[in-house]
């Protein structure tokens, strides 16, 4: 029987949901049936995870998907502390038994919110169509240059302004190195930290052999090796000075401060 005959039939269902979650390089495969399942794309072991019903309405939330899993499992646990710095896409297969080898895909996005209430970690997620609903960033008339540090506009090469660090001590969002130190303070600020794993967190303050990122960066500790970014706070100067990059700045230094409407015409 075919996976639609077997969804509308009566007595001959047996439905199983399986929750492929993706970041990076990590995937997890999970199902909400009392056993295994083999599909296709991996063998998903059972969970105490279970989804709500699709919003099918023409609202703006239309296409949402609830899931709620326990809050030690490992993809609730990449939302404990704080937002994770790669996105955590979500696949749900429907599938019948004896039918695994075809899977039905239920839902296609990724979690965009996540809350924790007693025991159960609760997934908020949007469906990939919501990409196409988001405002594309535009150039806009303002001082500050209109390009990210490090982006293909800026120009301004990543490895150049990389410097190897030795972690020293970690205490939450506060991290101490002496290679830190090499640098004037404010060198690192606005740039980021890169760990062992690749991850990264961004640099809010540079003060001597210490920096203060934004959000802690799991897995840092002391005797590791990292990277630290130079960081821009996109003007003109420091753009000429620290980078040498002045003929790709994309900001409007010289824009008049004084408002025309406003004040008396003397």
């Amino acid at each position: 029987m075919s996976f639609d005959s077997r969804e509308t039939s009566a007595y001959s269902g047996a439905p199983v949901e399986c929750y492929r979650f993706v970041q990076g390089s990590s995937v997890w495969l999970f199902t909400s049936a009392d056993a295994d399942v083999v599909l296709p794309s991996g063998t998903y072991a059972r969970e105490v995870i279970r989804s709500g019903q699709l919003d099918h309405s023409q609202e703006a939330g239309a296409g949402e998907l609830e899931v709620r899993l326990p809050r030690d499992n490992p993809v609730a646990r990449l939302f404990v502390t704080y937002l994770p710095p790669q996105r955590v896409a979500l696949t749900v297969y429907r599938a019948h038994r004896g039918e695994e080898s075809t899977p039905a895909t239920f839902f296609l996005g990724e979690v965009a919110a996540t809350r924790f209430e007693d025991s159960e970690a609760i997934l908020s997620c949007l469906p990939i169509s919501q990409a196409l609903r988001r405002r594309i960033p535009v150039l806009v008339y303002q001082t500050q240059c209109n390009w990210p540090l490090y982006s293909a506009g800026c120009g301004v090469s990543q490895t150049a302004f990389r410097d190897p660090i030795l972690i020293g001590t970690v205490s939450g969002v506060i991290v101490t190195s002496a290679d830190f130190a090499l640098r004037t303070s404010g060198w690192f600020r606005n740039g980021w930290l890169e760990g062992p794993t690749g991850e990264r967190r961004w640099i809010v303050e540079h003060v001597g052999n210490t920096v203060t990122l934004l959000a802690p960066l799991a897995g840092l500790a002391p005797g590791q090796a990292a990277y630290a970014f130079a960081g821009c706070d996109r003007t003109e100067t420091v753009c000429a000075a620290k980078f040498g990059n002045l003929v790709n700045h994309l900001g409007f230094a010289r824009i008049p401060n004084r408002n025309p409407y406003q004040g008396s015409v003397a």
